[in-house]
């Protein structure tokens, strides 16, 4: 398994970005990789706020970016033992500051920090849906209520390659944090609310418990194959407490939110694109509402193709 070598966080100086910063730095500590804290200063709204308060946009501008220069040094500057982080300053829409920053310093992981059920509003911003969906590499979602080791880790599957890197990078930070790691496959049942009985665009009788019949074949197979799934990284997993779970649920997504409240997990590991509509609880329309439902961090892995195509 790859260690990362190259990190970015993104640092706007919230408690959730501080939080972020935590973890990333825990993250490269165990990797011995480079740290790079990026502050982006969004100038698309000097212009207006300029004029509004009779200054000159370019002089506010500079003003801002001085500022996010002196607060970056005085985070670096804090104490963060065996590491060294590197600030920079960007101007510029953040998404693109940020994915641009990936791709200049080939960063294998970007780290953003998103704000917990508790705060005002939930769920990862519009900055972070964007990195999300446009980044390549790896992408950590670090909630703000949660900065140090984690404990409960779940690693969803869909038995694809992409899924497959997901549970090694879940392997991982299991063994580096020694906590109990869940895999769980989601599946969804068929529905059989339908009208069938001489209905001419229904089910015919007996259709519905031949359906069953073949989900019950389906579903009994589906243990084993977890567990054969698993026994790939079976050298990797070595101490490791891990369970293997098969869940059902009519909606992948909503499926491992409820099941990642009910093992209170402090970290989802998943890929984002795989056999299944899984990469739709991360990155298709429903995905501001999926992702405010899940109740702790949020690791992504693109599969491998993801960053080839990428410019």
């Amino acid at each position: 398994m790859n260690a990362l070598k190259h990190i970015v966080v993104g640092l706007d100086f919230t408690p959730a970005s501080r939080a972020a910063l935590k973890q990333a730095v825990r993250i490269a500590s165990w990797n011995e990789a480079t740290l790079h804290a990026v502050h982006v200063v969004d100038h698309t709204w000097f212009q207006d706020l300029a004029a509004a308060m009779g200054l000159d946009s370019g002089r506010l501008a500079a003003d801002v970016e001085t500022r996010g220069r002196e607060l970056a040094a005085a985070v670096a500057a804090e104490d963060h033992p065996g590491v060294t982080i590197r600030t920079s300053v960007a101007a510029g829409a953040p998404v693109d500051m940020l994915t641009r920053t990936l791709k200049t310093d080939n960063a294998d992981l970007l780290v953003l920090g998103v704000r917990s059920p508790v705060s005002q509003g939930k769920g990862p911003g519009p900055v972070a849906q964007g990195c999300l969906r446009s980044s390549r590499g790896k992408v950590l979602l670090a909630r703000e209520d949660h900065s140090g080791p984690y404990k409960t880790i779940i690693a969803c599957t869909d038995f694809s390659e992409t899924s497959l890197s997901a549970l090694q990078m879940a392997v991982r930070v299991a063994q580096q944090d020694k906590a109990v790691l869940r895999v769980v496959h989601a599946a969804i049942p068929p529905r059989l609310d339908m009208a069938f009985a001489g209905h001419p665009l229904g089910m015919w009788p007996g259709e519905p418990t031949r359906i069953m019949e073949m989900w019950n074949t389906y579903r009994s197979s589906l243990g084993p194959r977890l567990e054969a799934f698993a026994a790939r990284l079976a050298s990797e997993t070595t101490g490791l407490t891990m369970h293997l779970d098969i869940i059902e649920h009519e909606h992948y997504g909503r499926g491992i939110a409820e099941y990642a409240r009910e093992q209170k997990a402090d970290l989802l590991v998943l890929g984002t694109q795989g056999r299944t509509n899984m990469r739709y609880a991360l990155l298709g329309s429903t995905a501001e509402r999926i992702l405010d439902e899940f109740p702790c961090s949020v690791l992504a892995v693109k599969p491998a193709e993801f960053e080839r195509d990428l410019p």
